[in-house]
């Protein structure tokens, strides 16, 4: 799939600005292979195959826990099918809720999902519902037509009840896998054959890429993989992910707390080409200043990045430009919900860090300025589309930039 194919598809689905910004900016990007399974409905069709961002992204090739594995091979072929007919009749951004996980579910749901994948499954099922008036009838249930989750009102969820909703979602998972295994078993075995074409021109192996991914989860964010999910291809220079040709992807699924881990590993040399962690939005989009304290907030961002490269990768360089940059919407006078920072060297090669305004980091990258500037302006013309189309007037989306 094209990153146009990709965009045409956004433009079909009802996002709020907010939602634009995010998932247009990881179109722009091109950092997130196979991981769709329902964030875009509209094209379900290539869900295995394409890319996905947030907090309600799956990666369906994700190497599962053997017990949940035979759990999901013994299902009737007849409901996997049913499954995933249902979702790709889900003309809807995403799944929702009728409220939000308090913080006691939050925590429970990361521990039930690390007993899930140990072989903790509920002893029941999650109600499936095709209209309002039945949803109305129950407490907890899923509303197949609208892709929503219908909560207790006056209580948390039971234990049981947040099992079924994980056996839920991973069974929806596995049918969109199983709709595709033909492709994707011949995508793997196109893959041993690229492998075998690196590792016989003196590349590495993809068990080193894993060692070298798992080096840097725990250099960067002090975690060894354990309870979370892991996923690894290769990617090579005809792949829809053009940023990255040659590298294995290597990324962990923390799906119980929505934590996603994304490493991109050269294939000739080992060397670290990018790395992402996505999480929650809402705290990232929350925080971030007023047009008037945009620019000055980028000075102390640019020293948490620059801190970042130093003490988390190691890296000590002598750079000819430090350059912070972010989106203004001119229509509302909001700003991006990020600034990312590059560190231009004598070489023209740079180095990106993408922070949250109070310098959290989650993504970082090697580019070029030419490549990086370009993709920005594609962002910037993506979302004054989507602005157009939601509110029936352009709204321009400047770039704004500071040099440190």
């Amino acid at each position: 799939m094209k990153i146009t194919d990709l965009q045409n598809a956004v433009q079909g689905i009802d996002f709020d600005e907010e939602r634009q910004e995010q998932m247009i900016s990881e179109l722009r990007a091109m950092k997130r292979p196979r991981r769709y399974t329902r964030t875009l409905r509209i094209a379900a069709a290539f869900a295995v195959g394409i890319l996905t961002v947030g907090v309600l992204s799956v990666p369906v090739r994700a190497v599962v826990i053997s017990l949940v594995q035979e759990r999901m091979e013994e299902q009737p072929k007849e409901e996997v099918t049913k499954l995933a007919e249902e979702i790709q009749s889900q003309f809807v951004e995403a799944d929702s809720k009728t409220r939000e996980y308090t913080e006691g579910e939050k925590e429970r749901r990361g521990k039930l999902y690390a007993q899930y994948l140990e072989g903790l499954f509920p002893t029941g099922e999650l109600v499936r519902v095709n209209s309002e008036e039945e949803a109305a009838e129950h407490e907890f249930c899923f509303l197949s037509t609208t892709s929503v989750f219908y909560l207790p009102a006056n209580r948390e969820l039971t234990d049981e009840e947040i099992l079924e909703q994980i056996d839920f979602e991973k069974k929806r998972d596995y049918a969109l896998q199983e709709q595709r295994a033909e492709e994707i078993a011949a995508q793997k075995e196109e893959e041993r054959e690229q492998i075998k074409e690196v590792t016989a021109a003196g590349g590495i192996s993809e068990e080193r890429a894993i060692e070298i991914a798992t080096g840097y989860l725990g250099q960067i964010f002090g975690l060894d993989g354990s309870g979370m999910e892991m996923n690894h291809y290769f990617v090579d220079e005809d792949d829809h992910l053009a940023t990255f040709p040659n590298t294995y992807g290597v990324n962990w699924s923390d799906l119980g707390n929505y934590r996603y881990y994304y490493f991109f590993i050269d294939a000739a040399d080992g060397t670290l080409r990018s790395m992402s962690y996505s999480h929650d939005m809402k705290e990232r989009l929350a925080m971030r200043p007023s047009v008037a304290e945009a620019a000055d907030q980028t000075a102390a961002v640019s020293k948490q990045a620059e801190q970042f490269l130093t003490e988390k990768l190691g890296i000590q360089e002598t750079y000819e430009e430090i350059r912070s940059y972010y989106l203004v919407n001119t229509e509302s006078e909001k700003v991006s919900g990020s600034v990312d920072v590059l560190f231009v060297m004598a070489d023209g090669t740079a180095r990106q860090i993408s922070c949250s305004w109070d310098g959290e980091m989650f993504d970082y990258s090697v580019t070029t300025q030419a490549h990086y500037e370009e993709g920005l302006q594609s962002t910037a013309y993506w979302m004054g589309k989507e602005y157009e189309r939601d509110h029936g007037h352009e709204a321009e989306y400047r770039i704004e930039s500071v040099l440190h």
